[in-house]
């Protein structure tokens, strides 16, 4: 029984530094978002304009991509 424990002693530990590798990338990008966000709120930063000008751009780009591959399945089926 004692091979049996260990090895379940042993999965458990592997899986949790696999799953903690795994998050750090998560989080490091979550605590980047954090941060411009105080930044763009602070407003007293230089780089305030260019925060928010690059949060408008990063949600318009993936809008009209939307709307141009919208546009070229309209015109492929109608000719």
């Amino acid at each position: 029984m004692a091979t049996g424990s260990n090895a379940v002693r042993h999965a458990r530990a592997r899986y949790g530094r696999t799953a903690a590798r795994l998050r750090h990338p998560l989080r490091s990008i979550e605590s980047e978002a954090e941060h411009l966000h105080e930044v763009e709120r602070e407003g007293e930063s230089a780089e305030t304009p260019l925060v928010v000008l690059l949060g408008l751009i990063l949600f318009l780009i993936p809008i009209f991509l939307f709307l141009l591959v919208l546009a070229f399945a309209v015109y492929y089926l109608a000719r």
